[in-house]
């Protein structure tokens, strides 16, 4: 049974529900034939004619009953003001012509505030911010790929610059067991002579890319994780091994993710640094592939990037970092780097808070994330 036994929720690959759409049939149905016998006087009910009463449900009352009550407003989720010159005729934060909600990062599962766009937006922010149930999508990886390490900020940088290799990232081992030409670019990091990455970014993207259109459930697994504008994916490019980060999005948000994007490409010199390795965006659309996530989460446009790190809350910290207490401290004066670094680039982030911030143990500093209010200004 497609629903499963009583009971129990039988979860469908991505990949088991393109091949029943495929299988479809697609009904022609000419509506003028159908109509035109049917005489004038009865196309339409007469105006005595009742209305339907359901008798199953005679008596009861069926209006909604709102159950959901306002939730307090946390100390975290204060913003911090930026200090950062500002093109004059820009309004200030508090005037921004949209009113954005929360958007996901890695670690944390975030409360929404409803946005001020139309009926259609705002019922996607509230299906987005949802919790997928049973963890969150379904068709994943294996537990194996999921319980691998991201691969590191400089080594996916080399990746997006054509650097070289880096011989710490958890990884290595992945990457030299590749069956290709490649493979003597990648062996053990033992050796004293530098090596390059076998694909460069614009290969990457094509591997990625035939990967997801041939298959959405090997290496993707969802992380459970979503917010206003996405959710959340840990990613493998299956022909190399490399594991990165990524953000899926639905039809409505593509525009947001695409703002984001060109907010990291302005951001390039301090990529890997204060803000995670932006890796490129593909649209699933256009493969006709969609990734269903959940009930109404069905994403089409996927961001990939750099694994940004832990959450700044204690508990996030210590999920795999030791000496918490001593890593807490200065974790403001890092913060402020990342955003006086942004500055210079000529960007301003307009939402501040410790939920757009992530500790990143690889460089013992604060990654900033998040960027689809910032503002991109002009050059002097």
């Amino acid at each position: 049974m497609a629903l499963g036994q009583p009971g129990e929720r039988r979860l469908h690959g991505q990949d088991e529900r393109r091949q029943a759409t495929e299988k479809l049939k697609t009904w022609m149905e000419d509506f003028e034939t159908t109509l035109r016998p049917i005489p004038e006087d009865e196309r339409h009910a007469p105006k005595n004619s009742p209305g339907c009463q359901p008798e199953a449900y005679e008596g009861v009352d069926r209006s909604p009953y709102l159950l959901r009550g306002k939730r307090r407003r946390r100390v975290g989720d204060e913003p911090v003001k930026e200090h950062a010159q500002r093109d004059p005729g820009e309004s200030s934060d508090g005037e921004s012509a949209r009113n954005f909600a929360d958007t996901p990062s890695p670690t944390e599962r975030r409360s929404h505030r409803g946005g001020s766009g139309g009926q259609t937006t705002r019922r996607s922010q509230r299906v987005l911010a949802q919790q997928a149930r049973g963890g969150g999508g379904t068709g994943g990886s294996n537990d194996n790929e999921q319980d691998r390490p991201y691969c590191t900020q400089k080594f996916l940088l080399g990746l997006t610059k054509g650097g070289v290799l880096d011989p710490r990232c958890p990884n290595v081992s992945l990457h030299s067991k590749q069956p290709n030409n490649h493979r003597s670019h990648c062996r053990s990091p033992g050796r004293t002579r530098a090596r390059h990455h076998p694909i460069d970014r614009v290969k990457f993207l094509k591997l990625l890319r035939e990967q997801l259109e041939r298959t959405l459930d090997g290496g993707i697994t969802p992380l459970g994780q979503g917010g206003a504008r996405g959710v959340l994916f840990k990613v493998t490019l299956l022909a190399y091994g490399y594991i990165f980060f990524s953000k899926g999005t639905v039809r409505a948000f593509i525009t947001d993710l695409g703002h984001e994007a060109a907010v990291y490409e302005r951001l390039l010199p301090i990529q890997g640094i204060n803000v995670p390795v932006f890796l490129g965006a593909i649209d699933l659309g256009l493969m006709k592939r969609i990734y269903y996530y959940d009930h109404r989460v069905y994403v089409i446009h996927m961001t990939f990037l750099s694994w940004g790190g832990y959450d700044l809350h204690p508990t996030g910290i210590a999920d795999g970092v030791s000496g918490v207490e001593e890593q807490l401290e200065g974790l403001e004066g890092k913060a402020m780097r990342s955003l006086r670094a942004m500055h210079q680039q000529g960007v301003v982030h307009k939402d501040v808070r410790t939920a757009n911030m992530l500790f990143n143990p690889e460089i013992n500093g604060v990654m900033m994330i998040d960027f689809e209010r910032a503002l991109l200004l002009e050059s002097p």
